[in-house]
Parts: C-alpha cells; sequence; structure tokens
C-alpha cells in the first residue's frame, strides 16, 4: 500500500496513478492531535431498520465465508490462515452503500447475494445483538479534508445508521496515522496495535471495521501436557496439547470434528479431514449448503480431544481473493456515484489478525481496511515513446511547410 496530501486533480491528475482505468458515534479521544474532526453525532440517522437475519441471509453470509476461505487457502497451501469474514463483510457492505450500477451489483452477489437494504438491516441486527461481553466491533470512516473532494451526506449517514461508524474528516498527515493506528488499537484491546504504516497521497478515504472477541471456555481444558503435531510439510513440533471430554459432534463422510462452547454463546469449531485429505482440499469441497449442514447438524455425543495450544498473527491483502469471488469492476472501472461526485475506486482491502487459544480461552482480534483512492485520468488511445532513433521537423504552422528536419540517431552526438 502507499500511504501523501493530495494535490488539485486540474494541477496533479499525473501523480494520482495508484489505480488507473476508471469510469464514469461516540468515537475515541484523538490525542495525538486536534486536527481529525468528528462528524459522527451529525450523521446519525434515526430509525435505520434492523432486521432479525432470515434463512437467505444466513445462507448468504455462510456463502461469503465458505468463498473467502477457499479462495484465501488457494494462495496459501500448506500455510496458516485466519481471516474474520464478520469484519470483511462489516467494512464491504459499508463500503457497498457509496456503490452504484454494476458496481454495486457486483458487491452484492458477492456479498451474500442479497440486496443491500436487507444486508445492512440485517448486519445492523446482528451488531447490535452480539453479545458484546465478549465480542466488540466498530467501525469508521476517514476522509481527507481538501477543497476538492468531498463525500456525500447520505452515504454518511447510512454508514452512521446501520453500521455505527464514527465519521471522522482529517488532513491524511502523520497526525491522521496515529490517530487511525490509535483507533485500532483501542477497538481491538490492544491486539492490535497498528494498521497502517503510511498514507498514500492517492487516498482519499479509509473504511475500517474492527471485532475483538475474548471468551473462556465453559469448561476449561485439563492442564497442557506436552505432545507433538505434525505440520503439513511433514516436521514435527513439539507443543502444549490441551485435552478434554467434549458433548458435541460434528463431521460428515470425510471429516471428524467438535464444537467447544465458551460461556457467552460462542463456539470454538474444529473439523480434522480424513487422512489424505488436507483442510484446503476438503474446504475446495463444500457448499455452502453442505457447510452449514455441517455446523448445525451436530450431534449430542461424547467426543474425547486433543488441541494443541496456539496463537497466530496474520496480515493478508485481499484484492485479489475478492475479484476471483467476482468483486472486480470496484478495484477498477468502478460506480462509487452514491460515495462522492469524483472518480474513486477501491485500491486496497487489507485485514490484519490475531487469535490466541489457550487451556483458559480464546483472544481473537481482526482490523479490516478498505482504502479509497482517487483515480487516474485514462490514457488517450495511442501513445508515442521517443526512446529510439526517430525523425523530427520545425513545420510552418500556415502552411505546414517543415522549416528544419532532422533524425536523432544518439542524443549525445
Amino acid at each position: 500500500m502507499k500511504h501523501t496530501r493530495i494535490k488539485a486533480l486540474a494541477a496533479a491528475m499525473l501523480l494520482l496513478t495508484t489505480m488507473t482505468g476508471c469510469g464514469a458515534g461516540s468515537g475515541i479521544s484523538l490525542g495525538h492531535s486536534a486536527k481529525a474532526v468528528e462528524l459522527t453525532a451529525g450523521m446519525r440517522s434515526t430509525g435505520s431498520e434492523s432486521t432479525k437475519p432470515d434463512e437467505a441471509f444466513l445462507q448468504g453470509q455462510t456463502a461469503f465465508a465458505l468463498s473467502l476461505m477457499q479462495e484465501a487457502a488457494k494462495t496459501r497451501e500448506g500455510r496458516n490462515v485466519l481471516l474474520s469474514p464478520y469484519s470483511l463483510m462489516q467494512a464491504l457492505a459499508m463500503t457497498a452503500n457509496g456503490a452504484a450500477g454494476d458496481t454495486r451489483a457486483e458487491m452484492e452477489q458477492v456479498l451474500g447475494g442479497l440486496p443491500l437494504d436487507t444486508l445492512n438491516s440485517g448486519l445492523n441486527y446482528e451488531r447490535q445483538n452480539a453479545r458484546k461481553t465478549v465480542m466488540k466491533t466498530a467501525n469508521s470512516i476517514w476522509y481527507r479534508d481538501a477543497e476538492d473532494f468531498s463525500v456525500k451526506n447520505d452515504f454518511l449517514k447510512n454508514a452512521a445508521g446501520f453500521y455505527d461508524a464514527e465519521i471522522y474528516k482529517a488532513p491524511f498527515d502523520g497526525t491522521t496515522l496515529n490517530d487511525i493506528n490509535s483507533w485500532c488499537n483501542d477497538k481491538t484491546d490492544g491486539m492490535i496495535p497498528e494498521l497502517l504504516r503510511e498514507i498514500s497521497g492517492e487516498t482519499v478515504m479509509y473504511l475500517f471495521n474492527a471485532v475483538s472477541f475474548d471468551a473462556k471456555w465453559k469448561e476449561p481444558f485439563e492442564e497442557p501436557d506436552t505432545g507433538v503435531f505434525t505440520t503439513a510439510g511433514g516436521q514435527q513440533q513439539n507443543v502444549m496439547m490441551m485435552n478434554s471430554t467434549e458433548s458435541v459432534f460434528i463431521g460428515d463422510e470425510h471429516a471428524d470434528g467438535f464444537l467447544k462452547p465458551y460461556k457467552n454463546g460462542y463456539s470454538f469449531a474444529a473439523i480434522l479431514p480424513e487422512q489424505g485429505l488436507t483442510p484446503e482440499a476438503y474446504l475446495a469441497m463444500q457448499t455452502p449448503e453442505s457447510l452449514r449442514g455441517l455446523l448445525t447438524g451436530s450431534a449430542d455425543a461424547e467426543v474425547y480431544i486433543e488441541m494443541p495450544q496456539f496463537r497466530v498473527t496474520d496480515g493478508m491483502e485481499l484484492n485479489d481473493t475478492l475479484k476471483a469471488m467476482g468483486m472486480e469492476k470496484a478495484f477498477g472501472a468502478a460506480d462509487f456515484s452514491e460515495m462522492t461526485d469524483i472518480a474513486v475506486n477501491i485500491s486496497t482491502v487489507y485485514q490484519k489478525t490475531f487469535i490466541d487459544v489457550n487451556a483458559k480461552g480464546t483472544k481473537a482480534a481482526a482490523v479490516t481496511e478498505v482504502a479509497v483512492d482517487s483515480c487516474a485520468p485514462e490514457q488517450p488511445p495511442h501513445s508515442v515513446i521517443l526512446d529510439r532513433p526517430f525523425l523530427y521537423m520545425i513545420v510552418d504552422d500556415e502552411t505546414m511547410l517543415p522549416v528544419f528536419t532532422g533524425i536523432l540517431n544518439a542524443v549525445n552526438d
């Protein structure tokens, strides 16, 4: 990611080159500076609909989560993958409220195949009814304070109303960088203290979702003991292995697994494919229906489990993953006319994640970033690069007769 002060569009179009080919709350205390102006209170929308998700909504969310993991796994064969579909869904759906035409249609399809109005109200319900004792989530929008860039009020009101987004207008300098990282640190309880290292001159808006999860097991594990874990590459690692007896078994003809509940309405699901079948290959076999059936078709059956303690920190740029899922226009010839009147597109979707699973419980966090950039002007249909010998002339404008003619075969002759 490139992350510098925007110039007047008329004077600096050539600087806006990150992407090409475009078409037509209660916030944190910003201790680093007073330059970021919070506009949240003025953007609160009254009566934003909150609708309890139906089966179509749940199936759509499952389809999105599965497709995300399938595409991401293709690029991480044999390596750890950690993503938060929940966080990515919140950030992208909030962004989709600024899209129009084919750009919006593509985003709706990727985000579960539901109309945006349905998605807004369902995600609003989902967020408002999260068990906040263990899972907290927050959204924010930061946009550049520049004379030649403005954001439409309806877009911001939807973000504030449906997504409880904090809205900030900021100079996008070093103070904004510090403020954004402070926001991420605060909203993830210190698990993700830094997301951005610089702010690009092309970026005019950031949309963020942060999620933090901290839950204790309903029934803690026995005291961990030493064990061996064999990696995807066949190496054996000495680990601390936890064990317990659980009461919920899940599985199908190619995998066995279990659900281990936390205290406050969440569970840890583990799925072990049969010998010779990698997790990536098993994942590729799944459909939204089969995955949802696996997770909901649990059986009350005693199951002895062993699981290693583990901690993973991950970070992934998801541009190519989302394009493979069918969201292409948002990154190229995008229509975000419901967001702003200037040509913009998404330059980066990035997610940073953390998880710590131990004998007492689980801590996890994610921050999803959607960076929206001004677009470079479309290139003319022809180009001439004088990087080899060429003929030249000086001609009379009225008669178009050559006054001087020449051939340049060497610049320093």
